[in-house]
């Protein structure tokens, strides 16, 4: 029983604006499932929306996962509650109530494991006042968010070939870790597993070292994944974590 939920993070809808829902799990003890990237094994969970007319959007935003196994053996798991936050906008001349559904399939493993299929749904009604203050329940598990990492692709992160790496310059990024503290960067690229690498100073800011190998897409190639600061577990890092997408110059 994963226990799954959907929690809206209004308790209306209103014609013309954007709103979320968040999807709670609670994967039981003893057991996993899988990030969008599984790693070297598993399989990818997947969130997805059926909309109603005059409902767009349900992209959703994944919280970092942690790895299960070492090296090239590794696999991107979540373990425990897991919250999933989901976007959407709704048509100027929208009719109510609306429902929201979404089919979540996951591998849950333990010794073995076992597919799993389970639809989760939230029936909103239509208001049309302004200035609707999220639910109760919303700020139940709006501190997850910082869970969900920060998309990040402007001129203050490139990255660049090097022999058989790819260095990663981060500069005047508040999120950037600082030099000399540990990193893991967890690849969005399919099949490919986290690596664990070292900020070091760098002139413009610091730098992280990574293997070749992780970069998506014909040579250069791009560096798209996740970078998260070390920290205890269950405890969350010092600063969000972020997701890069840059082309990687040769």
């Amino acid at each position: 029983d994963l226990g799954l939920r959907a929690i809206p993070e209004f308790a209306a809808v209103r014609s013309s604006a954007p709103f979320r829902v968040a999807v709670r799990l609670d994967v039981p003890a003893g057991w996993h499932i899988y990030w969008i990237n599984p790693g070297a094994g598993g399989m990818a969970t997947t969130l997805s929306w059926k909309l109603p007319e005059g409902i767009r959007g349900g992209t959703t935003a994944w919280p970092y996962p942690e790895t299960e196994g070492a090296g090239a053996e590794g696999s991107n798991v979540y373990r425990g509650t897991v919250v999933l936050f989901s976007s959407f906008t709704s048509a100027p001349h929208l009719a109510g109530p609306v429902r929201l559904a979404a089919d979540l399939v996951v591998g849950m493993c333990r010794v073995q494991c076992v597919r799993v299929e389970r639809t989760v749904a939230v029936v909103l009604p239509l208001r049309h006042r302004p200035g609707e203050e999220p639910t109760a329940e919303w700020n139940a598990v709006a501190l997850a968010e910082r869970a969900v990492p920060v998309a990040v692709n402007d001129r203050r992160v490139r990255a660049g070939a090097s022999g058989d790496s790819v260095r990663l310059v981060i500069s005047g990024l508040p999120l950037a870790p600082a030099a000399g503290s540990w990193v893991t960067w967890f690849p969005l690229e399919p099949g490919q597993t986290s690596v664990v690498a070292e900020a070091r100073a760098a002139d413009t800011g610091v730098m992280i070292s990574l293997p070749r190998a992780v970069l998506s897409g014909p040579p250069p190639g791009r560096l798209t994944g996740v970078l998260v600061g070390a920290h205890p577990p269950g405890v969350p890092p010092a600063r969000r974590p972020f997701e890069v997408d840059v082309p990687v110059a040769p």
